[in-house]
């Protein structure tokens, strides 16, 4: 059991670590909240919308929705995230090279976001093969239906 905690331990240690190299890089000050939510979000498998992101923190660390959204805004503003938003609902990821732009699958009955397979460059200029001449500065694909649980539910 005492092996448990220390690989436990070390892993919380090396996230702390992170999020205080990627703050750093992004000239963000280190806060025992930006921390927290910066781990919170590293964790997650998919996007987290702001309910998801306190419901997680109210464990770790006392913090209200404001400064949430607040820390949210900073953290997109420097590029550390980016933010989804599907049926009307804001969700969040981590924008590194590890996680790149991709598509995501709203189910349309049971609300789960998920993520979906990057599209590779070639694939993503086919959707662009026009004779416009237009300055892309922001790509969102988003796919809606039913995931495979509420499809068989049904």
């Amino acid at each position: 059991m005492l092996h448990f905690w220390y690989v436990h331990s070390m892993l919380d240690h090396i996230r702390d670590k992170n999020a205080l190299i990627t703050m750093q890089k992004a000239g963000i000050s280190k806060t025992q909240q930006r921390i927290a939510v910066l781990n919170i979000l590293s964790k997650a498998a998919t996007p987290l919308n702001i309910s998801s992101i306190r419901q997680s923190l109210q464990s770790k660390t006392r913090i209200n929705r404001v400064t949430i959204y607040r820390i949210l805004s900073l953290f997109k503003m420097r590029g550390i995230i980016r933010d989804i938003t599907s049926s009307g609902i804001s969700y969040y990821e981590l924008a590194t090279r590890e996680n790149p732009v991709h598509p995501h699958f709203n189910c349309l009955n049971c609300g789960k976001l998920s993520c979906l397979e990057p599209l590779t460059f070639s694939q993503a200029k086919h959707l662009f093969n026009t004779d416009e001449n237009f300055s892309i500065e922001h790509i969102e694909i988003n796919i809606s239906g039913l995931c495979s649980y509420c499809r068989n539910a049904t």
